[in-house]
């Protein structure tokens, strides 16, 4: 038997540009919502236009609910841009079960562009539960400076045991950051005891894809990667 979706009207807040090309939208929190820090949306525009979207804000943000989104052009993007303060639309779940378990020691997240976002309200979460569970390395590839998503609060992180790795095509005016893309090099080098540590992979279908391979050149084990792969992105 198919398991119940809860489904909420929500009102738009306000758009906060990240970058460029990554806008988060912010609606009122509909009554007796919940979710894990991790998950993800239906986020339904009207006339057919339904995308997923993970809520990039934590469990402990409970003034709002939010969704980024990289900007694509698509008709969704442009619907998204005509969204007018306090208007309504519908939204679907939480759904997914891309999160951190209690019994997870060290993580080693790896995000790509707009796949900042779940990890973003998971590190979020952390940080104000004040966990010390575990060691947590984020390794986040993007273009350039001006293309990382919350790149000035994820260098603020009052995590302990926290480390944040920069991966960029070019690297101009990122202090410490690697050229180019993520590789198993940058893997072995940055994350502790790498083969023995839990993967959250979040992005684009072809990083994805890209990052499974070279965690199996790495020896890593499928059981300990878990993945958030974005649709809708080359």
């Amino acid at each position: 038997m198919a398991s119940y979706v809860n489904e909420y009207k929500v009102k738009f807040i306000e758009r906060i540009e990240r970058t460029p090309a990554t806008v988060s939208y912010r609606f009122n929190v509909p009554n007796a919502f919940s979710f894990v820090a991790g998950q993800y949306m239906l986020v339904n525009l009207d006339k057919g236009q339904i995308h997923p979207l993970s809520l990039s804000d934590c469990p402990e943000e409970t003034s709002f609910i939010e969704f980024t989104k990289r900007m694509t052009g698509s008709p969704y993007c442009k619907r998204l841009e005509e969204l007018t303060e306090g208007e309504l639309i519908s939204v679907k779940g939480p759904l997914g079960s891309f999160n951190c378990d209690e019994s997870d020691a060290n993580i080693a997240m790896i995000a790509g562009g707009i796949g900042i976002t779940p990890i973003r309200s998971i590190l979020k979460s952390q940080e104000k539960q004040k966990s010390d569970n575990c060691k947590i390395t984020l390794i986040y590839g993007n273009l350039n400076r001006d293309d990382v998503a919350f790149r000035d609060e994820l260098e603020g992180l009052k995590i302990p045991g926290f480390k944040l790795v920069h991966v960029l095509s070019n690297p101009s005016g990122v202090k410490n950051a690697y050229k180019g893309f993520v590789t198993a090099g940058i893997i072995a080098e940055e994350v502790p005891n790498y083969q023995n540590v839990t993967y959250m992979i979040s992005g684009p279908p072809l990083m994805v894809d890209a990052m499974q391979k070279i965690a199996a050149t790495l020896n890593i084990p499928s059981e300990q990667i878990r993945t958030d792969v974005f649709l809708g992105y080359d």
